[in-house]
């Protein structure tokens, strides 16, 4: 781990007695005791016998049985217990941070986000209470590329966690790592089949626990007995995938929202055969019921996290709270379903908001608001880090984001932020199969093109929406003002959005087969990506039309 995570390198190698301290390998030490016993019974089995071999057995068995000998191997196996209770820096003043990431939601369908139905009235009341941002972009439109940015500060091509087998870079420093190294505790629980220590997401937390199958209530009951069980500063990041499809609301959920009595059933098989029109195109009133049953689901995950974060500021004064969204989920807005397949506002615009016990926001002197300003997921672990007082290693590669404490103390002079998106989908049939997307979003204006960075792909295409004339994203504008297009895209690669690299050369992760059905139910099979092939567009007529680029 000291030499594969980077930590020496990048000036945070203190994690490596953090991580052997806290998991002192309870399995392998039971093996240990096997060995020595069966040790024991050759050595007394075989002490009559002289042979050469078994005299060099005995001298060694001799040799280690000694007491002092005996002490030394144990106070070596101890030893990382004692240096970090001596040197583990001291968090007595710092704040418990809670990291809740709610799977597939989109902007719109919370209350205070713009929903006309009652999704969200806890989150409402907490966002009202805090800081709530209504214009956050998302760095990608599916789960591990934008979580692995959340995490990171960076974005998702240089993490490298961008396709479906793909995992997180070992050397990017992550957020449990940054906490870890600072003294914290630190749990991550996950019921996403994307977000798992195979993927790379365990590095620096001391516990991971990942159920594909579990819903919030029991992830959020662990939270709490975890946090109750000591005082100390702690890490949290808790990835709730309720809202996901297959929109299954729990019974007394059920018919919340959805009165419609259409059945219509959502999942990583079906949104494939959906686009490649392989069995009936799901009707407007299908879809209807999809998203109200999503709302239900909500609504679910709204009484949990809301009952939860509630109890947290009410009995302790020293508790920060993000609560934020992966991506969004598109019902037919541009023709589509789904997420992961486009870069429109329904899928990278996620609701974003931060509340914080009154204790620590007179402290920090925050105050309430919402904020109008563009911001990004890139900002997230900076801001984290900075209302925790938590320093980023020197040698690790630098956050690309920037603080949003500035928002919580109503500074002056805050201004958008220029906000880059991508995906390496290949696009779908039914919205444009246009290969990998690249979007750039800032001024009013916010452009998508596609693979005009790597040669081997096509084709190569391009959208230019004006936002406050065209907020549904439905008028391509790019061929009339070209001359802007072409502008906001030199801006775009000037800045260093756009990364080169070797798609071949990424590596991919082992996968069981259990987790391979997992991710494939979700979505996530391997070969779930559509071709880019002409020959099977069958665009929607809600879909886009674009101009054609040249190189």
């Amino acid at each position: 781990m000291w030499s594969s995570e980077g930590w020496s390198e990048a000036g945070d190698g203190w994690l490596f007695w953090l991580t052997w301290a806290s998991d002192p390998g309870g399995r392998r030490l039971w093996y240990a005791a096997a060995l020595a016993l069966l040790v024991v019974v050759l050595a007394n089995f075989t002490k009559s016998n002289r042979s050469v071999p078994l005299r060099a057995f005995h001298a060694a068995f001799d040799f280690f049985a000694k007491p002092l000998v005996c002490a030394l191997c144990v106070s070596l196996a101890i030893m990382p217990l004692a240096v970090s209770r001596v040197l583990s820096p001291n968090t007595d003043d710092k704040p418990t941070v809670i990291f809740i990431l709610l799977d597939s939601l989109r902007l719109d369908h919370v209350g205070w986000g713009g929903s006309e139905l009652n999704t969200s009235p806890r989150m409402d009341a907490l966002a009202r209470d805090g800081a709530a941002f209504t214009q956050t972009i998302t760095q990608a439109p599916w789960t591990k590329p934008s979580v692995g940015t959340l995490l990171t500060s960076q974005i998702p091509t240089a993490h490298e966690a961008t396709t479906r087998s793909t995992f997180l870079n070992p050397k990017m420093r992550t957020a449990g790592e940054a906490f870890a190294s600072s003294g914290y505790r630190t749990l991550a629980l996950s019921s996403n089949p994307n977000i798992t220590p195979v993927f790379g997401f365990a590095p620096g937390f001391q516990f991971f626990v990942h159920d594909a199958t579990s819903t919030a209530e029991p992830l959020i009951a662990t939270a709490k007995e975890w946090l109750a069980a000591s005082d100390r500063a702690s890490f949290l990041y808790l990835h709730l995938n309720d809202a996901h499809y297959p929109y299954d609301p729990a019974p007394e959920y059920e018919g919340m929202f959805n009165q419609t009595g259409i059945e219509a059933h959502l999942d990583g098989p079906a949104e494939i055969a959906f686009r490649n029109r392989e069995v009936d195109t799901f009707t407007p009133k299908q879809v209807e019921s999809l998203r109200l049953s999503y709302a239900e689901e909500i609504r679910y995950l709204d009484d949990q996290v809301g009952e939860f974060v509630e109890g947290l500021l009410a009995e302790r004064d020293d508790i920060l709270v993000v609560i934020v969204s992966d991506h969004g989920e598109e019902f037919l807005d541009h023709g589509d379903l789904g997420h992961g397949h486009s870069l429109h506002d329904e899928l990278i615009l996620v609701p974003m908001q931060f509340a914080w016990s009154p204790a620590l926001g007179e402290k920090m002197g925050w105050s309430s608001g919402s904020h109008d300003e563009q911001v990004r997921h890139l900002d997230v672990l900076p801001t984290l880090l900075d209302a925790a007082g938590l320093q980023w290693p020197e040698g690790a590669l630098p956050m690309v984001g920037e603080s949003l404490t500035p928002f919580f103390a109503k500074a002056s002079g805050l201004q958008d932020r220029p906000a880059f998106s991508e995906t390496d989908h290949l696009g779908s049939p039914l919205s444009g199969p246009a290969g990998a997307l690249r979007a750039f979003r800032h001024d009013d204006y916010k452009m998508i093109v596609s693979a005009m960075w790597q040669e081997d792909l096509s084709p190569k295409r391009g959208w230019l929406f004006h936002l406050p004339a065209d907020p549904g994203e439905h008028h391509n504008i790019a061929s009339q003002k070209r001359a802007l297009f072409d502008q906001i895209r030199a801006r775009m690669n000037a800045e260093g959005w756009i990364i080169e690299r070797d798609m071949n050369a990424l590596v991919s992760a082992e996968l069981s087969a259990e987790e391979k059905v997992a991710l494939s139910e979700m979505g996530y099979a391997e070969d779930g990506d559509t071709t880019s092939g002409e020959e099977n567009t069958y665009l929607d007529p809600k879909a886009v039309p674009w101009i054609e680029l040249e190189d």
